[in-house]
């Protein structure tokens, strides 16, 4: 499989869900306490992170058994803002497999 096909799963799979999970909790907010609205949207912003830091090392591994190159899927993943850099907070927040 090639870097670019496994970026775009993971955009379908990782980033693309964040975006509804963000809507769907600040659309609940808007109806169940529109003064609160905010305070919901942090909430979807926090269970779109946890979406994420739970999906991108399963991703990772999904496209490492298909054989692509780590190293290659890293850079282009930072690159296109499915991934943080290795070693940053932010990456540091990925819910990691035990092997």
């Amino acid at each position: 499989m090639s870097v670019w096909k496994a970026i775009f799963v993971g955009q379908l799979v990782i980033n693309l869900p964040v975006v509804p999970i963000i809507i769907i909790a600040l659309s609940i907010g808007l109806i169940v306490s529109p003064s609160n609205w905010q305070l919901f949207a942090i909430l979807g912003s926090i269970v779109g992170w946890v979406w994420w830091s739970y999906t991108v090392p399963r991703w990772r591994d999904w496209a490492h058994h298909r054989g692509v190159d780590q190293g290659r899927l890293q850079k282009f993943a930072v690159r296109t803002g499915l991934t943080w850099p290795k070693g940053s907070l932010f990456e540091k927040t990925e819910f990691r497999r035990k092997k």
